[in-house]
């Protein structure tokens, strides 16, 4: 059987060049196929070649595949959809299989569509493999676990399968499919870090699952935090520095401090065994999940940027969203780590249900008052289904209409002020933060690649707005 992986290409959704990072996820379902027998797999990451549809459309011909997969986040369902038709179009008797946040969040809608035929929910390497086994010998789906389908023209949505126990025992990404070279040459950041240390940037998942309430997450890796093993993470990164020459890894898990004693034990181990990399953790740190110890250890092993994921300065919005961090605690640990000379970025988010303005200006207050090297801010954004959407769908009509592109863009106002209000609340929230030049000089001054850095701003200008 015959499987093309595709990374669609959103830029049309965008008015900014978005980040066009290794798509991780699909090389791990690679990998998983080929463990199970199904070698002839290829991945097409569109995002990061810049690919219109119709080149999408004669490379899927041209590699002439059984099955069709898809990834995409919510924000880019539309992309989804529309590469669903390429494939439809291109080749009519391929099957369609979407995966990633969109599938979790929204397996009817996505396989509402008729030319897409399943949708996997949640992690997706077990779910795919036994999918392609069944479409290869003419099984049934019916019971198969993390599947969603159409039945009788009706979607039908699988009991969710059980989260991997044993990630250590899931083959390492299958980066030998990618010209990882193209990466490191792009014309657009291929990494979350937005202020990266060096052009080979490569990243890296230690565990999956967070155990934590947040009331805005897709949950595409289930609530109990799974780890691999200490040697299973510095085997990955030796073969990172090794073969590709990574000169930094931004570690991109959910909670990567979930468990302290480990976090410790990697950068213990990342020091003992000489490897010189820079790591970094653009995806969000738990802050309350730190201590003085391991934000130590974090910048002896390398550490030179991570972000923390605040989102509110209030401690009712804490109750609210279900995050509830101990802002004081957070307050200590974000002096603490700039004191340790590393790089921080901070998520923050205004407009909760029910929040206020009082509310929000603790939360832009916050930001204001601590030494944030950058700040981002984003309009609360209900997606479906998580656990806001059924909070917000309660009191609030036209969610199905609001604006998922773009978290920087107003949506929906699920808040207790005014869209005005709020609209200025956000852009007191940016000025405050951005508008502070000694904190951004200082940025700038302790990215270690300056030339990099210089060349990332000069192709957003010139990328900006191309599709």
């Amino acid at each position: 059987m015959k499987i093309l992986l595709i990374q669609p290409n959103p830029r049309a959704c965008y008015a900014w060049p978005v980040c066009a990072s290794i798509p991780l996820g699909l090389l791990y379902v690679a990998a998983a196929l080929r463990k199970a027998g199904f070698g002839d797999a290829a991945v097409l990451d569109a995002r990061m070649l810049r690919l219109g549809h119709g080149e999408i459309s004669r490379r899927i011909k041209e590699f002439s595949p059984d099955l069709v997969g898809i990834t995409g986040m919510s924000t880019e369902a539309g992309e989804i959809h529309a590469l669903a038709r390429l494939a439809r179009a291109a080749d009519a008797r391929c099957r369609v299989v979407v995966g990633g946040p969109y599938a979790t969040t929204s397996p009817e809608a996505a396989v509402a569509d008729p030319d897409i035929d399943f949708a996997v929910t949640g992690e997706g390497e077990s779910t795919i493999c036994e999918l392609a086994a069944a479409l290869e010998r003419g099984g049934g789906i019916s019971g198969l676990a993390g599947l969603a389908y159409k039945k009788d023209g009706l979607p039908v949505v699988n009991p969710r399968r059980e989260a991997i126990e044993d990630i250590d025992g899931l083959p390492l990404p299958a980066w030998d499919l990618l010209d990882m070279e193209k990466y490191f040459r792009l014309w657009v950041r291929h990494s979350q870090n937005p202020f990266p240390a060096d052009q080979r940037i490569m990243p890296l998942f230690t565990s999956r699952g967070c155990p934590y309430g947040c009331v805005y997450c897709h949950n595409i890796f289930g609530k109990k935090a799974r780890l691999r093993s200490v040697d299973s993470v510095l085997r990955e990164i030796e073969l990172l520095v090794g073969k590709y020459k990574a000169g930094e890894i931004e570690i991109i898990d959910d909670i990567f401090n979930i468990d302290l004693p480990r976090a410790k034990k990697i950068c213990d181990e990342l020091i003992r065994r000489g490897i010189k990399v820079k790591l970094s953790f653009p995806n969000g740190l738990r802050v309350d999940r730190m201590d003085a110890e391991l934000v130590r250890k974090l910048r002896a092993a390398g550490t030179h940027l991570l972000a923390y994921a605040i989102e509110s300065g209030s401690p009712a919005v804490q109750r609210t969203m279900g995050k509830n961090l101990d802002l004081e605690k957070a307050r200590e640990i974000i002096k603490l780590t700039a004191a340790q000379g590393i790089l921080i970025g901070g998520f923050f988010m205004l407009g909760f249900p029910d929040e206020t303005k009082e509310q929000m200006l603790a939360t832009v207050n916050f930001a204001g008052e601590l030494p944030f090297h950058q700040a981002n801010f984003f309009y609360v954004t209900p997606r479906p289904g998580t656990a806001l959407y059924e909070m917000a769908a309660k009191k609030t009509a036209g969610l199905e209409k609001a604006e998922r592109s773009n978290y920087f863009r107003f949506s929906v106002n699920l808040s207790a002020v005014s869209d005005e209000e709020l609209k200025e609340m956000m852009r007191r929230a940016e000025a405050g933060t951005y508008g502070r030049p000694y904190q951004l000089l200082k940025a700038l001054i302790s990215v270690p690649d300056k030339l990099y850095l210089l060349k990332l701003l000069l192709r957003a200008f010139f990328l900006r707005g191309r599709a």
